[in-house]
């Protein structure tokens, strides 16, 4: 079920538009394998009215749109991303109403987990250690440890380009493995969403749970180098990682990317030397060789973004 917000302020005029706006941001650190690269225009909206004015500003100057939270699944072009780059890293707002925990979107999930733990909410703490931003995660529908995300969500709180804001009531079954309601849409944001938990008395456990599950993510994933998380989603009944090594290419690199040695659904930057090329190149070539030799084409997770 969705609905419009109409308790929404409409107007722009507070805001200043020229501080808003910047121009060729290095995004190094805004994707998780520090590759350097710009976007050509960027705003960090911190609200919906700064949201509503950016969306204005690229409409009125005929530029593409990007929305960018924590990088975690994005490769980036060394040649930049042209147009407007929306940053929701100012998005962190967090508050609970009773068993439900509602969180802007570019709050870290990590974050997320803890806040809900020490509330004594329970239902996320299974996806502890999964990188990026609550808006990014339910964008992907992430999961581990026979959970996803939309399991416990509730609403979804987004904005279209256009700058009209809507409510989502979400239900599981319209979401599926790395794939939900927003991730075929190419003109919204995600601003809020609410998750209802379960409360518990035993915070001490919640606790143990998630950083059991950071452990376990550490011990059987790439973390020891930059990498842009899993470049592939696992095809049904098997897994990405497996057909990537028995292919034989676990260590095979392209210039300053490799292929992990320890989680061959991983790709690495060798001493920080790789560049988006380097993994573009080295993520379809993976593709192209696990479907010679076992007539799976694997389904790209990672994201590639900007032009190339």
């Amino acid at each position: 079920m969705e609905r419009m917000l109409s308790n929404v302020q409409s107007s722009n005029e507070k805001i200043n538009i020229e501080q808003l706006i910047q121009h060729n941001i290095d995004l190094s650190l805004h994707n998780t394998m520090h590759i350097r690269t710009f976007a050509s225009f960027g705003a960090y909206c911190s609200n919906s009215q700064e949201l509503r004015a950016a969306f204005d500003y690229a409409g009125q100057n005929e530029l593409p749109i990007t929305i960018l939270g924590g990088g975690s699944n994005s490769v980036i072009s060394g040649k930049g991303i042209p147009g407007l780059t929306i940053f929701t890293s100012h998005l962190t707002g967090c508050h609970i109403n009773g068993e439900l925990l509602c969180v802007s979107s570019g709050l870290y999930l990590d974050k997320t987990i803890d806040v809900a733990s020490e509330a004594g909410l329970a239902g996320l703490e299974a996806l502890g250690g999964i990188p990026g931003t609550v808006g990014g995660a339910i964008w992907g529908n992430a999961g581990a440890n026979g959970v996803q995300i939309s399991d416990s969500l509730f609403y979804v709180d987004y904005m279209t380009f256009d700058g009209k804001l809507h409510r989502q009531r979400t239900r599981p079954d319209e979401f599926s493995y790395r794939h939900s309601p927003f991730s075929e849409q190419k003109d919204v944001i995600i601003i809020e969403a609410g998750f209802r938990l379960r409360p518990v008395k035993q915070t001490a456990q919640l606790r143990i749970i998630k950083e059991g599950a950071k452990n376990q993510r550490k011990n059987g994933h790439q973390f020891e180098a930059p990498s842009c998380g899993c470049i592939f989603k696992n095809p049904q009944g098997g897994y990405a990682g497996e057909l990537v090594e028995q292919a034989g290419l676990k260590g095979y690199a392209i210039n300053g990317a490799s292929v992990s040695k320890r989680h061959a659904n991983f790709i690495v930057s060798n001493e920080g030397k790789a560049t988006a090329d380097d993994v573009r190149s080295l993520a379809f070539y993976m593709q192209k060789t696990v479907q010679e030799k076992f007539g799976i084409t694997l389904e790209f997770e990672v994201q590639f973004l900007g032009q190339w």
